[in-house]
């Protein structure tokens, strides 16, 4: 089940980042991972400031995203979200196979 959750201060912890190019020309980051304050996975508002040398970030829901340790492949719970969101063939397709057509990606490589 997905909820919307209010603004907050978030440490994210398996956490990358997830771009979206759509063929409209639209595109957007949004942060991807397991937040040590609720417990929850996370899937975040699109990003509108991440300082990438503090690993720190504002979302347009105007929550602030604390990113601890390196990024890498996001927790498990993470990626249900966006299987719920988008698809689980379509994300599987796009973040981890070669037929990815580059609409969803990860910012940094993971290591599967």
């Amino acid at each position: 089940m997905l909820i919307g959750l209010p603004r907050s201060d978030i440490q994210l912890i398996n956490w990358n980042i997830i771009c979206l190019n759509l063929p409209s020309g639209e595109s957007g980051e949004f942060f991807i991972g397991y937040s040590l304050n609720d417990r929850l996975a996370r899937f975040s508002t699109l990003i509108l400031e991440f300082d990438e040398e503090k690993k720190m970030g504002k979302t347009k829901s105007g929550s602030t995203y604390s990113l601890l340790g390196e990024p890498g492949h996001p927790c498990k719970d993470g990626l249900h979200v966006l299987y719920h969101l988008f698809g689980k063939s379509r994300i599987q397709k796009e973040l981890f196979s070669r037929e990815s057509r580059g609409i969803v990606s990860f910012k940094y490589s993971i290591v599967e």
